[in-house]
């Protein structure tokens, strides 16, 4: 980016940065948008940065007017620090207690909360630097399996490629020099001690430490100045803050730092090791320009041991790591005020219980496991920390101290074992390319507390060498265009939250993910997105995580194609194009037909090669409201009609749906898919199908909102059916705005649709989306059994949820009674099951007969199709005994007539009454379990989330009401959404 007299944000240091907000050539805003922008292009190719701080722009604003401040007050800006309103990164293994995650790269720590801030961010904030985001990483310090897991380290990604000027890294054994090395930037490691690791996600207290990684050496000490000093949550800062010079560190950035200093050279093994020619070479030259700046190297030294100190296994490095690592992640998992995991072996369970998210086949957690045996600190691990000791001592310190060193020089990272053994500190900076163009440092390494000397040493060196040049993609240096702006003023509007190995797009603090129709139809006007990046987002969901959820049964071929065609009839203003809809992907619940590539199977392999007539009656509507149909949610097979004895979220062609919150626990059915899909962000919009409780249990159960509608208000035409009676089409999230798009009368679907379309209020239903909707309702409580709990916790939770309702204008008329409630509540004595089974039978034949082809035609040929293929159906397992019993019905009888008899007057004498003589707006029930009371009488009811048990577990809570209420449950709904906000992110729980 340019500004005023062509000031570059690329390449820029701290003190630019400064000077230009000083000259008003820059603003912090400006500058946190440009990183956004990097981040935006580089990050899908380079993975340095995992999350963005949703925060970000507003902590930028904040620094801009206390800048603004401070210049109206006469004090200039020197007073704000270094730091003020500088965007850092840091690794994703240093705690914040914000809107981001610490999960050190695992999805094992998702979700989970840190008591307080890492203390070097309490600093950074105090200092007025901007908290940017976390920084990719090697997975658990690539400690999970030393074997297997490759290297990354986002913090010098992001530095070098100048996706931010500032980020904090961690190191144990090489995880700042390292990378530094690799990447061409500055990376110094500081005397263990000298920074906080208290809020830092642990591998092993002797070693550990935190420091700065910059574009040079001067901004990694302004960094270090912020972050250095003494901690009460970390005694090891007691010893360390005692090196900290009065005055601080930026002093000793001396030009002339390399005059009168005494430089070691070990060549054995450090430059020996050495096979890239030009690096040698570079390295040799460099020896000379350290005498040149009146450093005296002293040639040929040795390290006693340091054969054995290399090879952590024959130190005994390894072991004691180990050691240290159980016990220290275990008492860091159990500070957290929340978390999934709450030791080494819970987090080794995760794992292997999402093997495909963790990609245990390919990397394995050997270390892990083999860390886990170990029972903490005893005498062997005791006797190893001393010989590491000695080892030091005679070896490192010895030299240092005979030959009265300032520094050893090394190129590379060859070094870090030498120093992490110790806790010595470091600095690596930039000095030449290999010969294939791979970037090599060369390390300055002292005893404990020699900052300031390997400071003036290092500063020296990269003012003589100037050895640093921008990242090159292929030939060409990756730049952005600094034409397109004269100020960069909020080009962006999304983000894209992905872990690990992420690819990120950011802005205004608005994520794709957890995004309603609303913030994505306002990115679409701002041209801050398109349908087609939403699109590919949510395939890329997809393709991450349906292999453990198995939310999804198919993805639409043409569903790029439908993007592309929706971005530009939107470019063109095509009449249409304002839908709310337009543009919006939706997945539908794999029985609702479309005429497209996409099979409709009920999730069974029996209808796969079927042709529908013509699309969906709900379809067609979406279609003309330019919804982007994605794909098919999975299901519970034939709408959980099958058997009795199948699980819900099963079906043949996905396999088992898994709750997004608990992985164990019941996702609920039949339209778990789409509500899986929505809870875990695999779309935004999808459609389900309720008989009784398809759609209501699974969005409780997967903490989505969903909407049941009055039967008849959806067209129920080209969808698979179990009772035309009781189905309805309805949604799950974003709801009312998709409700106004599928509501309606249809030919296809005549007598039901006429008769409900009365119903419809003019204007639509998202003019009852009131915060106040509460306000003046009479709400009905029924406790027994709806408000009956096992979970002390859900029931305080739901406790207040009633509190919440009063207090927000609603009248609660507790303990109410519906007559005959346990008669409904049991399908065989209500009447429920001999109608559906019957009804099932006559609307099923009606539906295969009308197909255009398919290898089934009747419900007897579904069978025979089960038990020729008893295998991919398991028969076996869970039987097909609900269809034999449906086959051997003959229409609707007189007992049939009866059971539907019972079903009205239990409906009318029980529901209905209620509702009515208590002038009742809305029953409220916690949970799913009101769904027979609603099925039987055709009511519609709406489901939000609302708690979430002692295991993490979703419930919902539903608001139900007699046919055509959808006016006042929607007011109602919104209104308690609004004031709870209960939904949070799915947690991947086991």
């Amino acid at each position: 980016m340019e500004g005023h007299s062509h000031f570059t944000i690329e390449e820029a240091t701290i003190k630019d940065i400064q000077q230009a907000f000083a000259q008003g050539k820059l603003t912090a805003r400006q500058l946190v948008d440009f990183y956004l922008h990097q981040i935006e292009i580089l990050n899908p190719v380079l993975r340095g940065v995992i999350e963005v701080n949703p925060d970000a722009q507003q902590l930028a604003d904040e620094s801009d007017r206390e800048k603004e401040k401070s210049r109206n007050g006469g004090g200039g800006l020197v007073e704000l620090g270094e730091l003020h309103g500088i965007p850092v990164l840091l690794k994703d293994t240093i705690g914040t207690k914000d809107k981001m995650n610490t999960t050190a790269g695992s999805y094992a720590l998702v979700g989970s909360k840190v008591r307080r801030e890492g203390a070097v961010v309490e600093r950074l904030r105090k200092s007025g630097a901007i908290i940017l985001g976390k920084s990719s990483m090697s997975e658990w310090y690539k400690f999970r399996s030393l074997s297997g897991v490759p290297h990354g380290c986002g913090s010098a990604i992001s530095v070098a490629a100048n996706m931010v000027s500032v980020a904090l890294g961690t190191e144990t054994h090489s995880s700042i020099i390292c990378p530094s090395d690799h990447n061409s930037v500055v990376g110094l490691k500081p005397t263990v001690g000298l920074t906080s690791r208290a809020g830092v996600i642990p591998m092993a207290p002797s070693w550990d430490t935190v420091g700065p990684i910059c574009r040079t050496v001067s901004d990694a000490v302004y960094v270090l100045d912020v972050i250095a000093g003494f901690d009460l949550r970390d005694e090891a800062t007691t010893e360390g803050s005692k090196f900290i010079p009065e005055g601080g560190y930026k002093q000793f950035l001396n030009e002339n730092g390399l005059k009168g200093k005494r430089l070691g050279i070990v060549r054995h093994p450090f430059v020996e090791k050495i096979h890239d020619s030009a690096e040698l070479a570079a390295f040799e030259l460099h020896i000379g320009t350290f005498r040149q700046k009146g450093a005296q190297v002293v040639d040929n030294l040795k390290i006693e041991h340091v054969d054995k100190i290399m090879d952590p296994h024959l130190s005994g490095e390894l072991s004691v790591m180990m050691a240290e690592f159980k016990t220290s992640i275990n008492n860091y998992l159990k500070e957290l005020d929340d978390s999934p995991v709450r030791s080494l072996a819970d987090i080794i369970t995760f794992n292997e219980r999402n093997p495909e998210l963790e990609k245990l086949t390919d990397y394995d957690q050997q270390t892990f496991i083999a860390a886990d045996r170990i029972d903490g600190l005893g005498e062997h691990e005791k006797d190893i920390l001393k010989k590491l000791e000695d080892f030091s001592h005679n070896g490192f310190e010895k030299l240092m101290k005979e030959h009265e060193l300032d520094a050893i020089i090394t190129p590379g990272s060859r070094f870090c074992p030498i120093l992490a053994i110790g806790g010595y500190p470091g600095i690596t900076v930039p000095a030449g390319y290999g010969s294939i163009g791979m970037p090599f440092g060369i390390c300055f390494g002292g005893l404990k507390g020699t900052e300031p000397k390997l400071i003036e040493i290092a500063c020296a060196f990269e003012k003589a060498t100037k050895a640093r040049r921008p990242p090159s993609m292929g030939d060409k240096p990756i730049q952005t265009s600094s034409t397109t702006y004269k100020y960069l003023v909020c080009f962006l509007s999304f983000t894209l939250f992905l872990w690990p190995h992420s690819n990120i797009i950011i802005c205004k603090a608005l994520s794709i993910k957890e995004a309603t129709i609303q913030d994505l139809q306002t990115a679409f006007h701002e041209n801050q997105l398109t349908s087609a990046q939403l699109v590919k987002f949510y395939l890329k969901e997809i393709q991450k995580f349906n292999p453990l959820l198995k939310g999804v049964i198919e993805v639409n071929p043409d569903a790029l194609y439908l993007a592309r065609k929706a971005d530009r009839e939107r470019k063109i203003k095509l009449p249409g194009s304002l839908s709310r809809l337009h543009g919006i992907p939706v997945l539908l619940k794999d029985n609702i037909a479309t005429k497209d590539k996409l099979n409709t199977t009920a999730g069974s392999f029996a209808l796969v090669g079927s042709v529908v007539p013509r699309d969906a009656g709900v379809v067609m509507k979406l279609r003309r409201a330019g919804a982007i149909v994605l794909g098919k949610a999975s299901l519970s097979e034939w709408a959980s009609f099958r058997s009795y004895h199948a699980p819900s979220g099963w079906c043949a062609r996905s396999g088992q749906g898994k709750n997004p919150y608990v992985l164990s626990a019941d996702p609920c059915g039949s339209s778990s898919g789409s509500a899986i899909s929505v809870a875990s962000n695999m779309v935004a919009v999808s459609l389900g199908t309720e008989t009784d409780g398809s759609i209501l249990c699974p969005s409780g159960a997967n903490a989505v909102v969903g909407i049941k509608p009055t039967v008849g208000l959806t067209s129920r035409a080209g969808v698979i059916p179990i009772s035309p009676r009781q189905d309805t089409v309805g949604t799950v999230s974003d709801a009312v705005h998709v409700l106004d798009a599928i509501v309606g009368y249809d030919y296809n679907d005549p007598q039901a649709t006429k008769s409900a379309s009365k119903y419809i209020p003019h204007g639509g239903y998202s003019q009852f989306l009131k915060p106040n909707g509460l306000k003046g309702k009479r709400l009905g409580i029924v406790r027994n059994p709806f408000f009956v709990f096992s979970d002390r916790h859900v029931k305080q939770t739901f406790e207040r949820h009633l509190l919440t309702l009063r207090q927000s204008g609603a009248t609660l008329v507790d303990n109410l009674e519906i007559a005959n409630i346990n008669t409904i509540f049991v399908s065989t004595l209500s009447g429920e099951e001999t109608a559906l089974l019957a009804e099932f039978k006559i609307s099923l034949n009606d539906y295969l007969k009308e197909l255009v082809t398919s290898p089934v035609r009747s419900l007897a040929e579904v069978i025979a199709f089960n038990e020729k293929f008893s295998d991919v159906e398991k028969i076996k397992e869970f039987g097909q005994d609900t269809f034999l019993a449906s086959e051997a019905t003959n229409g609707i009888g007189d007992l049939e007539k009866k059971a539907l008899r019972n079903l009205t007057t239990l409906t009318r004498n029980g529901f209905e009454k209620l509702m009515k003589q208590n002038k009742l707006d809305a029953i409220v029930t916690a949970g799913a379990d009101v769904a027979p009371v609603l099925a039987i009488g055709g009511f519609p009811g709406i489901t939000v989330p609302a708690a979430y048990d002692r295991k993490g577990v979703p419930i919902g809570i539903c608001f139900g009401g007699l046919k055509g209420f959808e006016p006042r449950l929607i007011e109602i709904a919104y209104a308690f959404e609004q004031a709870t906000k209960s939904r949070k992110p799915p947690t991947f729980l086991p």
